[in-house]
């Protein structure tokens, strides 16, 4: 339960705090609202306003969670402990939902430029870490919120990531779930699977993408119906493709797959 009271005060600072504008800001410059209520997006602050988010939750929460913690610095005076905040530079959350609509993880992005996360050395996603109920390998993004449009339709589409399914959902491509990576895990198919053994890779245009193809052929197969599709080149992900205004890339590809 404290995930998700950590992802309703972060919604409200999304909507309340004057300091998230820029978040807010980006995210209605990327996404419809729509979209947004449906991912559940919120505002992370970092350690100089922390006190808006533990006035909500408590600051143990937090420290449950491992999202607030101490590090021991040395300076000229002595060794001492200082707060951070596990997404320091990752104000934008959402959570991470099981089949069941539980909140196990949340996912945090960065709004800084391609060229300062090069700089700081920063990632451009950053999930909470592992715990008995959010392993990586053991989740599928979006299945939760798209689960009835896969049975409806007879075929799911496999993306790599969480922007990706957010995009195609805001065009109506809705039996579609994201794998967190180019791999996909023998839990993974065995999730995907139970709702439809129709199974589409549509991974990114690069190298991963291509040997992520080849690994999810090799090991499963045998055991689904399983196809590959592609982007035309110009294009790294669906992501990319809707948001440079290139919707109709989608319109060849079979949404349903009758019989």
């Amino acid at each position: 339960m404290s995930l998700d009271k950590i992802v309703e005060s972060c919604r409200y600072l999304l909507d309340n705090y004057p300091g998230a504008e820029n978040c807010k800001s980006y995210l209605d410059s990327r996404l419809s609202k729509e979209a947004q209520e449906i991912f559940g997006f919120g505002y992370f602050p970092g350690i100089r306003n922390i006190s808006l988010l533990t006035d909500f939750v408590g600051e143990e929460v937090l420290r449950e969670e491992g999202l607030l913690f101490s590090r021991e610095i040395e300076d000229a005076l002595s060794r001492r402990k200082i707060p951070s905040c596990y997404f320091e530079n990752h104000p934008l959350v959402m959570p991470y939902r099981n089949p069941y609509g539980q909140v196990v993880g949340l996912v945090a992005r960065t709004i800084l430029s391609e060229k300062e996360r090069t700089e700081k050395d920063i990632y451009k996603y950053k999930n909470t870490q592992e715990t008995p109920l959010f392993k990586k390998g053991n989740l599928v993004f979006g299945l939760y919120e798209n689960k009835q449009h896969i049975l409806d339709r007879g075929c799911v589409y496999v993306v790599e990531g969480q922007f990706d399914i957010i995009k195609a959902v805001e065009i109506g491509f809705r039996n579609i779930v994201a794998l967190g990576t180019s791999s996909m895990s023998a839990y993974q198919f065995s999730v995907i699977s139970r709702y439809s053994n129709n199974i589409f890779v549509l991974l990114d245009n690069d190298e991963s993408g291509n040997k992520g193809r080849k690994r999810i052929n090799q090991k499963f197969g045998r055991f689904a119906n399983i196809r590959d599709f592609y982007l035309p080149d110009d294009y790294k992900d669906i992501d990319e493709c809707i948001t440079k205004g290139k919707a109709s890339c989608f319109e060849e590809i079979p949404f349903v797959v009758k019989g």
